[in-house]
């Protein structure tokens, strides 16, 4: 998971409101139940100290008739909102925080960025493209190949093997067209993934001209249908469910490998000084919205750490505490490292000693590293 486009957030740190709501409206009075649970959240913010004009705009959005989600998170500051979120359901713990960070890690274990994809939808005279980012922004494209000879000619003579060849020939050429409008669609928003549909020959064409490293990931869907259509919806949450959790399989693999050779850590202290020291690859975190451990944090993403002591050996002059999980997104939004979250069988209990009862990785966190200790 990068985070690379929560960056802007940590411009400037302090006197961060941080919201999850139940704002699920499909019951009868529910309007009016969400402008109760706002009610009660903006006293609790306001008794904190925050700021009226930025529980107004927070309150803005919260209670926003035309907003149909079960679950809306917010974090905001200076009279306005810096980033929020949707949920599928629920948040898990609805929340109303006033700190020096905005608490997003309940929002990316609940509602996972997207990962960066294009979709295609391929046919013999071109095709359809949207390509996904990781901020959940796309942009759309028509891709017009050649429009002659198209189809295959059923008349006989001595033509018919020339217009056959010149129809594939034409095929071909726009499938070429489409994948080199991929490959570029894919550089754009940072893609390793493809979903392509449509019709049949266009798209095994399309496939044969992608380098290999798309081909290797393409996930085809067995129909002609529309790049915004439900079915291509459905195929490509599938399709990266499936990619996210070999992916995050296979890096924690690595990361056991690596522990064992002084090229990864665990627990909570060792990773966070290893994010000041620049070192983190992979950050591996076992999802615990119970958790309430801490960590010290200073003006730049990478200040952080467990004591205050090791902050002011660093040349932090003021260190402010914050939630530990807070201070670990911040940390790997600004130093291009990448977040997992564990599948609970790669996670084991049962040491009273360690946040949460998390043995493996102690903590619940562990981090590859881009160079040995």
């Amino acid at each position: 998971m990068d985070l690379g486009f929560l960056r802007p957030l940590y411009d400037e740190i302090g006197d961060y409101v941080s919201v999850y709501l139940d704002t699920d409206r499909v019951h009868e009075n529910s309007q009016r139940a969400v402008e109760i649970r706002w009610k009660n959240a903006r006293d609790r913010l306001a008794q904190a100290g925050a700021a009226p004009a930025t529980l107004d705009a927070v309150g803005g959005l919260m209670t926003d008739r035309d907003r149909g989600a079960p679950g809306t998170a917010a974090f905001a500051r200076d009279g306005g909102i810096s980033f929020s979120g949707t949920m599928q359901a629920p948040p898990r713990h609805e929340i109303a925080r006033l700190a020096a960070l905005p608490h997003l890690m309940p929002l990316l274990a609940q509602h996972r960025p997207p990962v960066p994809h294009v979709r295609v939808s391929a046919t013999r005279a071109g095709g359809e493209i949207v390509a996904v980012g990781g901020d959940g922004q796309g942009w759309r494209d028509w891709i017009a190949g050649l429009d002659w000879p198209l189809h295959k000619t059923s008349v006989g003579g001595w033509s018919q093997d020339r217009y056959q060849r010149h129809t594939e020939e034409t095929w071909d050429e726009n499938a070429k067209t489409l994948a080199a409008e991929v490959i570029t669609a894919a550089e754009r928003v940072g893609a390793q993934h493809v979903i392509v549909a449509g019709d049949v020959h266009a798209r095994t064409l399309l496939i044969a001209h992608l380098p290999r490293q798309l081909q290797e990931s393409a996930a085809v869907v067995e129909e002609e249908v529309t790049v915004d259509s439900a079915e291509m919806a459905l195929a490509a949450d599938a399709a990266l469910s499936n990619w996210e959790l070999l992916d995050v399989r296979a890096r924690f693999d690595d990361f056991q490998t690596r522990l064992a050779h002084g090229h990864a850590v665990e627990g909570l202290a060792h990773t966070l000084a290893a994010f000041r020291d620049g070192q983190v690859l992979d950050l591996f975190v076992a999802d615990d919205p119970s958790s309430t451990a801490q960590a010290w944090i200073g003006p730049a993403g990478a200040e952080v750490a467990a004591s205050r002591q090791e902050l002011a050996d660093f040349g932090v002059a003021e260190p402010a505490t914050d939630r530990a999980d807070a201070a670990l997104v911040r940390a790997v939004a600004t130093t291009d490292a990448e977040l997992h979250f564990l599948p609970e069988d790669l996670i084991a209990t049962g040491d009273p000693a360690a946040c949460g009862g998390i043995a493996r990785p102690r903590d619940g966190i562990g981090a590859t590293l881009r160079f040995a200790l």
